[in-house]
């Protein structure tokens, strides 16, 4: 593993900043708020989780242009004009005087999210931190693994002290105030580091890339990879309550969702320290196994505590490796060069699935029952898996 970059702790500090405040405000206090902006503009909650979801949609579908700005102009550049914009559109949803409005507001705000969330800031981390790039983006998702924990409490208690109006525009003035200087500071860095870098040799690569005739194949089998244990993260991201309610725990449920959180922080230091020499596509391999292993708990048929535990555990670590290796095999695989545009075409498949998973595991359930939409789960969780194999051939094809 070669040494990280001098002054990386500075950047991958301030990216951690702006990522919780990106993950925070954008996503984890939405569902937090949905019940009083329902209630004032007299509209079912469901309305406005369709118009988040329209805008999930939207932003897969344009993520791959968004990833081409991130290499043309440099992703710290694109990430300080992002949030100025994220910072204007917070503000306007605090102002919005009806639902339209609104739902045009949030539906802008979900599509131009991936400029200032994970991918931007691993481009921007292999941009300033050239040296020891996958330490730094295990790093900065082990701060931004944070992000609910603070952002849910706070958003409830900001809510029922100043409103959700209120909590817009305090969205507003830290992304004015935090984000866009942070990022701002991580652009200026880039002169002092064009100078820097004309008598300092280029790092080499911690491991060789996919030779370039099997890049094309590789690209794709990474992408369906992603999509397929995609989608069994996002519907239980949604469905995982009521799954487990359904499988009788009752109230033990909701302790067992808890128990993901701090798995996920405690398998990104096990891998920023017992794993710091992994490939990245060995530590994909893992992350995916946990989400099949997890899925396959939920088919045990027990009511049993110890198996409910199991499979938070299990897809707690699944979900947190899953948001290192999207950012990590890229640059293994392919290298510096391009990365902002491959992490969008791998955000833009990923989205998409991501963002009708929740919809077609309900309809699922509905229609065939819950053992046999988790049999299916299984299935597309497996297969996310075996696509990893004939990738990690090719990536050792030299």
């Amino acid at each position: 593993m070669s040494e990280l970059s001098k002054g990386w702790a500075g950047v991958v500090a301030a990216l951690g900043a702006t990522t919780i405040l990106g993950y925070g405000a954008i996503f984890y206090a939405f569902p937090i708020l949905v019940p009083f902006v329902a209630a004032e503009f007299g509209v079912s909650p469901a309305t406005l989780f369709g118009m988040f979801s329209v805008g999930l949609f939207l932003g897969g579908v344009l993520s791959s242009r968004f990833g081409g700005w991130l290499d043309r102009f440099g992703a710290p550049r694109v990430m300080t004009l992002a949030s100025a914009a994220v910072a204007g559109l917070f503000a306007g949803l605090a102002a919005a005087p009806n639902i339209w409005v609104y739902g045009a507001l949030i539906v802008t705000l979900e599509a131009i999210s991936f400029l200032v969330l994970y991918d931007a800031a691993f481009a921007a981390l292999a941009l300033r931190v050239p040296r020891g790039t996958r330490q730094a983006i295990t790093r900065l998702t082990l701060i931004a693994g944070f992000a609910s924990t603070l952002f849910w409490p706070l958003t409830g208690w900001m809510v029922e002290s100043i409103g959700w109006r209120g909590c817009y525009m305090v969205f507003a003035g830290l992304h004015l105030m935090v984000a866009l200087p942070s990022h701002g500071w991580i652009a200026a860095l880039g002169r002092k580091m064009n100078l820097a870098a004309q008598s300092e040799a280029a790092p080499a690569p911690d491991w060789a890339t996919v030779p370039q005739h099997h890049s094309k194949r590789a690209f794709w089998l990474l992408g369906v990879s992603f999509a397929l244990t995609g989608i069994a993260i996002a519907a239980f991201g949604v469905h995982l309550v009521p799954v487990l309610l359904e499988r009788g725990l009752g109230q033990t449920a909701y302790l067992v969702g808890m128990a993901m959180g701090p798995t996920q922080v405690l398998v990104r230091v096990v891998d920023a320290t017992l794993w710091r020499g992994f490939h990245p596509l060995s530590v994909a391999l893992i992350s995916g196994s946990a989400v099949a292993l997890a899925v396959a708990v939920l088919l045990v048929p027990s009511s049993d505590m110890g198996l409910a535990l199991a499979f938070a555990v299990l897809f707690g670590a699944g979900q947190g490796l899953a948001s290192i290796v999207r950012g990590a095999v890229p640059l293994a695989l392919f290298g510096p060069a391009g990365l902002g545009q491959r992490l969008g075409q791998l955000a833009g498949l990923r989205n998409v699935s991501a963002a009708a998973a929740p919809v077609l595991f309900a309809v699922a359930q509905q229609t065939i029952g819950l053992s046999a939409t988790l049999w299916l789960c299984l299935v597309i969780a497996l297969a996310g898996l075996a696509l990893l194999i004939p990738l990690r051939k090719l990536a050792l094809a030299h």
